[in-house]
Formats: C-alpha cells, sequence, structure tokens
C-alpha cells in the first residue's frame, strides 16, 4: 500500500488570482489559525505575538520585497521562517515608476481634467504649458536594485542621463554613481527606491527639497515614509516642486479630500505598481514556492532569518508562553 501524500496547509491572504498553481501536497485553509503556512501582503504583523497565537505556524512568505510588518528575529526565536520575494515586483513596479514620471512630466492629468470640463481650447492647449520633454533630462535614483536599475536603462532610452546614490553599491549597474547631494543638485525628477529604515526616514525633506533644482518631479514607488508630505506640499505649492507622483503614502491609503489629491500636477496610487494581472501571479506564485521550500525541509532562496534554521532551533518548537 502506498503512503499517503503530505499535504501542507496554506493561509492565503487574498484570493489566489488566475494563473497561481496550487500544488497537490498543498491544501488552501480559511485562515491562519491551523496553517502551517501563510502567504502575505502588508495588511498586519507577523511577530512574536503572532506566533504565540498561532503555535502551528512554521513559515510566513511575504509576497513582495519590503517586509516592515514581518519580525524576521522574532519569528527565528519560534523556529518560523520568514521569506519574501524580491524579485516578483521588479517589472509591474519599474513600469508603474515610469508610468508616474511620463505622466507628471507630460501633465496628462491637467490635460484629461480641462477635457473633461469643455476648457481645453484647440489642438495646442491639450497638454499645457509646463510639460516636460524627457530627452536630455536627468533621473535621480536613490537606492538601484531590481526595480531602480531597471527604471534607469527605461529612462536612457529616453535619452536621459541617469545619476545614481545608493551606498550599498560599488558601481552603478545603471547611469553613473555620485553623492547625494549631486543628485539632489542636478537631477530633474528624483524617484525613490530604497527601503524604509531610520536612515532613510523622510529622506525627501525641506532641506533636500531646497536643494534641488526648480521644478523637479519627485516620484516614490518604495515607502511612503521616505517623503515628509508636508514639506512637500509646501515646495508644491511655492512652485520649486513640479509635480509628484506617489503609488505609496503616510497615511497609506491617503484620506479622502487630503491636499496631496485633486492637484494637476500631483498624481496618486493606492499602492498598485507591483499588482498588474501578471505581476500579482509572480507575487503569490514566489510566495507560495518558498513557503512550500521549507515546508518540504528545504532553504528558501530568500529566507529572511536564516536562524530560524539552525541546527540549534527545533522548526516545530515554540517559545515558552
Amino acid at each position: 500500500m502506498s503512503t499517503p501524500e503530505k499535504r501542507y496547509r496554506i493561509w492565503i491572504d487574498r484570493t489566489p488570482p488566475p494563473g497561481v498553481v496550487i500544488p497537490s501536497d498543498v491544501e488552501l485553509v480559511d485562515g491562519p489559525e491551523n496553517a502551517d503556512g501563510v502567504v502575505v501582503a502588508a495588511d498586519r504583523p507577523w511577530d512574536d505575538d503572532a506566533c504565540r497565537k498561532l503555535p502551528g505556524l512554521k513559515v510566513v512568505a511575504r509576497s513582495g520585497i519590503g517586509y516592515d510588518n514581518v519580525d524576521p528575529d522574532a519569528l527565528a526565536v519560534h523556529g518560523v521562517a520568514a521569506c519574501n520575494t524580491p524579485d516578483a515586483p521588479t517589472i509591474s513596479t519599474a513600469e508603474h515608476a515610469l508610468a508616474l514620471m511620463m505622466a507628471v512630466a507630460k501633465r496628462l492629468k491637467g490635460a484629461e481634467g480641462r477635457l473633461a470640463a469643455g476648457t481645453a481650447g484647440g489642438p495646442g492647449r491639450l497638454v499645457g504649458p509646463g510639460a516636460l520633454e524627457l530627452d536630455g533630462r536627468t533621473l535621480g535614483l536613490v537606492g538601484c536594485g531590481r526595480i531602480g536599475s531597471r527604471l534607469g536603462h527605461f529612462a536612457e532610452a529616453l535619452g536621459m542621463t541617469v545619476l545614481v546614490c545608493d551606498p550599498y553599491l560599488d558601481a552603478a549597474p545603471v547611469g553613473g554613481l555620485v553623492g547625494i547631494d549631486q543628485l539632489w543638485a542636478e537631477a530633474d525628477v528624483v524617484s525613490l527606491h530604497a527601503p524604509a529604515t531610520p536612515e532613510t526616514h523622510h529622506i525627501i525633506n525641506a532641506a533636500s527639497l531646497a536643494a534641488m533644482r526648480p521644478g523637479v518631479i519627485v516620484v516614490n514607488c518604495a515607502r511612503g515614509a521616505l517623503v515628509d508630505q508636508d514639506a512637500l506640499l509646501t515646495a508644491l505649492d511655492s512652485g520649486h516642486v513640479g509635480g509628484a507622483g506617489l503609488d505609496v503614502t503616510d497615511p497609506e491609503p491617503l484620506p479622502s479630500g487630503h491636499p496631496l489629491l485633486g492637484r494637476d500636477n500631483v498624481v496618486v496610487t493606492p499602492h498598485v505598481a507591483s499588482t498588474t494581472t501578471v505581476g500579482i501571479v509572480r507575487l503569490v506564485g514566489q510566495a507560495l514556492e518558498q513557503a512550500l521550500t521549507w515546508l518540504r525541509g528545504g532553504v528558501p532562496e530568500h529566507l529572511l532569518n536564516p536562524a530560524a534554521a539552525h541546527p540549534s532551533v527545533d522548526r516545530r518548537a515554540r517559545a515558552a508562553p
């Protein structure tokens, strides 16, 4: 008689989109309470408290790059693996950053609004004053990992010069590596691609904005905490900042009536850069693969807390309550 196939109970915090393959050894469950592993976004914390409430939990797979809501060290104490999917959102997020840059530079929001209101006038007024031709302009990338470097290549294809500031790089994968002061001074567009850390908190602030070129465009598809929104609003009101494209904000989402909303030169999207039709399949699918690798006895490629796999840690053990 054959041995029944072992099945792993997985909770995915969203309905798996069409295209995500559920292996035969996976049983999808309705909640995390009885799950061996979870595939999660950024909606709730996964920390010591979560492990104590979920004693059967063995792995937390974050469907994205950032894991602000996951505490790998706390999970490791409980023998729970933490992993993420840094490759999954690259293409969609870089394309979204490009779309925001183009939409703001070309003043598309205001042009469409005037057309809808019947105030566009003749063909020469459809775009309106202030629209930029990006060829010959300079893009400054604050952070140049997977997403930033891809956007940089897009920008070079448009004829832009690319400057990179990234303390973790010895050489830039695209463009030229410069200090942050030079980037502020020379960039016509500043695009953020850094994690949210104490060092990057409000890296866009009154001082950095004042150091930028008049008319600069700010793009943020990283984390809302990187931008001091009050300082950004002041710079937008003065005209020193020409526009902004934001997929991430603080708070998130912005409440209705927020002063950043409704401006012709600001485009805000609700943290959707990575969630294209293909992108969401990649996010959930790769997170599921990472979780299953751990449950099947392997080590995920993107394990965030190697201590959870240390021989001295019983992967079935849990800290005492």
